[in-house]
Order: C-alpha cells, then structure tokens, then sequence
C-alpha cells in the first residue's frame, strides 16, 4: 500500500466500515462481528504500514475535499479524529504551552464530528478525560503537535536544531518588518506573529533545560540577544518576558547553571538593559502608546537587580507622581531582589518624598533586615516620612518591632508616640511594660489634651500586654484621688485603667 491514493481509498472504505459498525442493526450478529473484524484489520495495516496517511487525510479534510472522490456523496463524514485515535489506543491528548486558540479550534472540531464519542467521568470524551500517564516510560510516549496546517510532528524535546530553525524564522520576520519599517505592510501579520509568540515559549524553555556551555549555546543566546532586542524596539514585549526571566534566574542563581553559562545570561542582561530600551520601556509605562504598559512593567522587572540603580535614579529625581508611581510598581514587581539597593539608596539629604517612597517600597518587599535602616527615618523633619516609616515598620519588622519602636519612643513627635504605643500594645510586646509604667507616672510638659490621649493609649498597651506586673500601676492611677484638684488622674485615663485591669485579671 506504497500508493497514496491507494491508502486514502482505504482510509474511505475504513470510514464506511466504520459507519456501518456504528449505524447498521443487523439481526444477525455474525454480519457485524464480520464488519468490526474487517474495519480492525484494515485499522491495523494502515497503522503499522502508512501512518502518515493520516497526514494526508486530515490535510484533504481542511481542504474540504472527499476522500472518495465521488461528489455525489456528502452525506457519509469523514472518520473523526477521534475515532482514529482511540482506534490507535492512544489514551492521553496533552497540548504544548504554545498552541494557539485557531490549532486547538480545530482540534475540538475534528473531535466535534464524531455524534457519539465514548463517555467516561462526567461525560467526557474518553481520551480527554483518561490519565494513563502516570507509570509510563517517557520513551514509550507519542507526542503530537496540531499545526494550522494540521501536520503531526513528534516533538517531545525541543533540540538545538529546532531552536536554530525556529530563530531563523523569527530573523527572516523581522528583516522583512524592518525593511518595509513605515509602510502597511511593516504590520506583522498572523503568521509572522505566530513565528515569534511560539519562538518565545520554545527559547525560554530550551534555556531553561540546557545545562552544558557550549560555542553552539553561547552563538544561540547571542542570536536570541539580538531577536529580544528587536522585540523590545518593536514593541514585542509580552514575547520577551519569558526568554529574559530564564536569563535572569540563570543570572541571580534561582536556576543553578554552571558559571560560564551564569556569564553569557549576565551579559545579555546588561546589554538589554540599555538606556534606550529603558527609554522605550518607561515611555510605554508612562503613555501607554502601544496598550502594553502591563508588559512593559514586567519586562522591566525581568532585567531584575541590573536595572534597580538606574530605577532608584529616576525615582529619586522625577517631578511627575505619576512617574514615580510607575517607578515605584517596577520595583516592588522585583521583590525581596530589591530590598539591598534600595535600603543602600537611603541617605537623609534626599528629597523628602524620595524617602517616602523607599519607606513604602520597603513596607511592600522588606523584610526584619529592613527595620535597622528605617529606623533613621522615624525622626525625619517630614511627618509623611515619618508616618510612612512607622506603617512599613508595623508591616515588615517581625520581631525586630519591639526592640526598634521602643528604644526610639522618647524621640518621636506626640503623634507618632500614641501610635507606637499602640503598636507595642498589639504585638504584646512585654519588654515594654517598664517603659510604659513610667510614661504613665511622669509628667509630661506636652498639651493637656495630648497627654490624656497617650496615658489612655499606655493604659491599653499595658492591658493588651496582659502582664502582672502592670497590676500596681494601673490599680493606682484607677484608684487616684484628688486633693484640691491636685493629685488624680483625669477620669478618661482613670476609666482606661480599669478596663485594663479588668482585661488582665480575665486571663
């Protein structure tokens, strides 16, 4: 059965077998055990003789062709592919991360034809539905790509000679693009996308599973390098994220590769990290020219620590807040990568919003390690400074909260006082007992109105605290009289010890 039209007549006559099995009741069985005995037969011969006939058919099927070649006939379908497949025992269908909506379509349409497909677990397609993958030799398993143009490629590994293909596809694409750069046709079409979105999957997978540096590895990153930065200058930015994250954990150590393989992601790192693809990128962030601004700011925090100075920078000397806050998004998308240059960018001098702004990165991506550096900032001249360097500190400081908060409580301004009290009464932090027992029995030169609010706050810490030794000093000032006036406790600060002591005799 060497003869393509020979095996395209069979695969009909097996589709007529195959409707007759399905559709003839027959009184007699012997009649359809016969059918069922021809149509595995002739399954098993094509199978095992002409396997990329199926090739063939499924071209002809999308090409809206009949395989018979009798027009006449349109009411007999064509088998499904489904039915092929599970004629071939083939129990699992899984998809590669690149396919694309229009190659899954058609998946579901060839599948859609068949009116009866065999049910398993809640009505599923049988072969959608089975997981018999689990124990099997990876050798032993056949993988399958839908193309548009419907071919079955096994491709279970993406090799060196298939990225090189794939890049040169990409670099054939972008010569034509940059060749008609302002004319219609520079607009890539469907096709020249789907070279460099499937480019983008294969290369960022491909880096990420080589483990060995070769003169081959080095001249693809190199070829990729250049392919990234023609995705950044035109706009390609969702496509550049996956390669350039790969290059980045091979570069901070995240991916463990050897050394001379860490080197050639660094440098393609430091070579697209340029002032102009930063340019272009913050444009993006900034104007949303291109509707990419989400893109641009991933990208951006895939160039990870190469960028943060250059970042910090601009930060530290945009007027606009509307920048700033881009700014400001980049980073805190970088994470804990982050936190030692900005903590390194920290110095008194610098603007007063410049500060706030690394108070609020910090309170966002810091961690304990942070609380020591931030510290400085609780007593800056600017009440937003100091205000954002006390919430960071509540969010990020851990145990280190206590220790920092308390030793600089008799510096800070009344406002941030009360509310560091508050703190240490939250985190039940029972170092603090001491101090706030003196807090209550020293007069204080501050306003009348603001000394009650802090000794009814310093009440409230001591009950949260729950400590006994707190016991005494809250009996006394509930317990105080006045003589002439002199001597009591206003009756606010009276009532908030009460409650206090009622709290701790609870436990």
């Amino acid at each position: 059965m060497a003869d393509t039209d020979l095996q395209l007549k069979a695969i009909d006559a097996l589709v007529h077998i195959h409707n007759a099995v399905k559709n003839v009741q027959s009184a007699d069985p012997a009649i359809t055990n016969s059918i069922e005995t021809l149509y595995l037969h002739l399954l098993e011969i094509l199978r095992q003789d002409a396997p990329s006939v199926f090739v063939q058919l499924e071209k002809k099927v999308l090409l809206g062709e009949n395989i018979s070649n009798q027009q006449e006939d349109k009411t007999i379908p064509v088998s499904s592919l489904l039915d092929i497949l599970l004629a071939l025992d083939i129990k699992n269908v899984s998809f590669d991360k690149d396919s694309e909506k229009e190659e899954l379509h058609i998946f579901v349409n060839l599948l859609a034809k068949n009116p009866k497909p065999a049910q398993d677990k809640g009505d599923l397609p049988q072969i959608m539905a089975e997981d018999k993958t689990a124990n099997i030799d990876p050798a032993d398993i056949e993988y399958i790509t839908l193309e548009k143009d419907q071919e079955i490629i096994s491709e279970p590994d993406i090799t060196e000679e298939q990225i090189a293909e794939s890049i040169a596809g990409v670099e054939k694409v972008f010569t034509r693009l940059n060749a008609l750069d302002g004319a219609t046709e520079a607009i890539p079409s469907d096709e020249q996308f789907g070279k460099v979105k499937r480019l983008s999957v294969q290369a960022a997978e491909w880096i990420e599973k080589e483990t060995n540096f070769t003169p081959e590895y080095k001249e693809i990153c190199l070829r990729l390098q250049t392919l990234l930065q023609e995705f950044i200058s035109n706009g390609f930015f969702a496509e550049a994220i996956p390669i350039i994250n790969v290059f980045s954990k091979i570069n901070n150590g995240t991916l463990k590769k050897e050394e001379k393989v860490r080197i050639v992601s660094l440098d393609i790192i430091k070579n697209l990290a340029s002032d102009n693809n930063i340019n272009i990128l913050f444009k993006e962030i900034n104007v949303n020219e291109r509707n990419k601004k989400t893109e641009a700011s991933q990208l951006f925090a895939g160039f990870g620590d190469i960028v943060i100075n250059k970042l910090l920078n601009a930060l530290r000397n945009a007027s606009d807040s509307k920048a700033r806050i881009s700014v400001i998004h980049i980073i805190e998308e970088m994470g804990p990568a982050a936190i030692p240059a900005v903590k390194a960018s920290i110095n008194m001098n610098d603007p007063w919003y410049f500060l706030r702004n690394m108070a609020y990165i910090l309170g966002r991506i810091g961690n304990e390690t942070s609380v020591d550096v931030l510290k400085s900032l609780l007593l800056h001249k600017e009440k937003r400074v100091r205000m954002e360097t006390f919430k960071s500190i509540s969010q990020t400081g851990g145990s280190k909260r206590g220790p920092v908060l308390l030793s600089i409580l008799p510096e800070v301004d009344p406002e941030l006082r009360v509310n560091i009290i508050e703190m240490l009464g939250k985190i039940k932090y029972a170092e603090a007992v001491t101090d706030l027992q003196d807090m209550l029995k020293t007069k204080s030169s501050m306003a009348k109105e603001d000394q009650i609010s802090m000794q009814e706050k310093v009440c409230k810490a001591l009950g949260s605290i729950g400590s006994s030794e707190a016991i005494k000093t809250l009996s006394e000032v509930a317990e105080s009289k006045s003589i002439l006036g002199i001597g009591s406790y206003p009756k606010e600060v009276k009532h908030a010890a009460e409650r206090a002591l009622a709290f701790i005799r609870k436990k």
